[in-house]
């Protein structure tokens, strides 16, 4: 669950007097760019902007051109934008290369397929750089919407990328309001990418604003921000008790909005502690208490996962398949697809588990550390379970390298398990065994209200 994601339209900003963060004790008022991002680098330095050159050499690996085109496009407009925002103010000679500069990547823009998502927002852009230098609302408006079009796509590296020139555009200090709202965009990229100290510091960040306005909706989302990072660090029980305190201040408030998100990080705690049944409960009321289509989406998914747990197979596959097929984000999606691969292998069925991997595989290089390690461990426990064990072990092996690497403590102790239950001759890790609760009241009034959730999207 992204419980940072943007509200919904017509998202609600509840004002009302708060009490002084413990996070915001000893802060300035001044809010400024570098304390969500860092110093802003030269448009000297050579690594500035790297995540686009990766990403057009990886498609240009796979012969595909036109990707590698356009990814080195990102990269001439965000080199760009990080010269004009470190432009010297009296260097004429400069201006001039800038302004040089300025018409050449306009003109290779320009060159793009203009029906392309990516191209429209690099030209738009583009066409909000001016010859002055000045940065504008408008060019913050278009970074900020590029790194939201990137987050989407799962290019997580170039939309923090893109998200940290949108910061700088403000100058020294930026308004709080924006400030918490970038900080709230800042802390889920790092979170997903598993960069825990920075996810922490720009959630904290984003409350000390929030609190300076009254934004109580932005507090509340910041804390769950915090929270999320103590659940991916393996912190559960801290984590849990946080969400729940946060659940009980939205209820007093009737904060529908930060109620989902909370619900549905409740449930991925309580799935986490193998309390699946709670958590299947948890995502069921994030369900019915969201009116946002992209939330319900990410709520449907967990709500997936927990009926798999339980052994609610039709169920959970029917969720599964309608987010794959829905509009929902890259990762939500990629997810889903996941857990669909996963269900396969549990139920055996073979064939089905291979379609599912190998449309995993083609995603697997945008794919953020995290969902790397899951999709490790359910190709290796799948394979496990269809007697592939030599194969099975070498992948979970590799998914606990990568969770050491990324620090992914949660991670690293389930690829331990799996791997000592292989070696134990477990066939199958990690399978469900609490089936006979899918026959409970509560979880067949679930099952009967996705039946008719899918009927009404048909």
């Amino acid at each position: 669950m992204q419980n940072d994601a943007p509200l919904p339209a017509g998202g609600r900003r509840a004002i009302l007097a708060l009490p002084p963060s413990p996070h915001s004790k000893g802060r300035t008022t001044l809010f400024t760019p570098q304390q969500l991002f860092g110093e802003f680098g030269t448009s000297a330095d050579v690594l500035l902007h790297a995540a686009f050159l990766e990403r057009a050499r990886r498609e240009r690996e796979q012969d595909r051109e036109f990707s590698a085109r356009l990814a080195l496009a990102a990269y001439v407009v965000a080199r760009l934008v990080s010269r004009m925002l470190t432009l010297p103010e009296k260097d004429s000679e400069a201006r001039e290369g800038f302004v040089w500069q300025l018409e050449a990547v306009r003109r290779h823009v320009r060159e793009l397929p203009g029906d392309v998502p990516e191209s429209a927002h690099l030209g738009g852009i583009a066409e909000s750089v001016t010859a002055t230098a000045r940065p504008t609302p408008g060019l913050r408006l278009s970074l900020t919407a590029y790194a939201y079009f990137l987050e989407h796509d799962g290019r997580l590296e170039e939309a923090l990328d893109a998200l940290s020139l949108a910061g700088h555009a403000h100058g020294p200090a930026m308004a709080p309001a924006e400030f918490a709202a970038t900080g709230l965009f800042a802390g889920r990229l790092n979170r997903l990418l598993a960069r825990w100290e920075a996810a922490s510091n720009c959630y904290a960040s984003a409350e000390s604003a929030a609190q300076l306005t009254g934004d109580t909706v932005t507090v509340l989302r910041s804390r769950l921000g915090r929270h999320a990072v103590l659940r991916g660090q393996g912190n559960l029980p801290l984590a849990k008790a946080g969400v729940e305190d946060v659940i009980r201040e939205s209820e007093a408030l009737n904060l529908r909005d930060v109620l989902t998100i909370a619900y549905a990080d409740l449930g991925a705690l309580c799935e986490l502690q193998g309390h699946f049944v709670e958590a299947a409960y948890a995502n069921y009321r994030a369900f019915l208490v969201s009116e946002d289509a992209p939330a319900r989406m990410r709520v449907l998914g967990d709500l997936g996962i927990d009926l798999l747990r339980i052994g609610a197979f039709d169920s959970a596959r029917l969720a599964f398949e309608i987010v794959i097929e829905s509009k929902a984000s890259f990762l939500v999606r990629t997810n889903a697809l996941l857990e669909l691969m996963d269900l396969e292998s549990v139920v055996g069925n073979e064939v089905a588990f291979r379609r599912r991997r190998a449309q995993a595989e083609d995603l697997r290089e945008r794919m953020p550390p995290s969902m790397s390690c899951d999709f490790h461990f359910k190709t290796g426990t799948g394979l496990a379970r269809f007697g592939r064990i030599i194969r099975a072990r070498e992948l979970l092996l590799a998914g606990q390298a990568l969770a050491e690497k990324g620090r992914l403590h949660s991670w690293y102790f389930r690829f331990e398990q799996a791997i000592a239950g292989l070696a134990a001759g477990a066939p199958t890790p990690a399978e469900p065994t609490t089936r006979t609760v899918s026959d409970s009241p509560a979880i067949q009034e679930v099952a009967v209200g996705l039946r008719e959730y899918a009927l009404q999207a048909t």
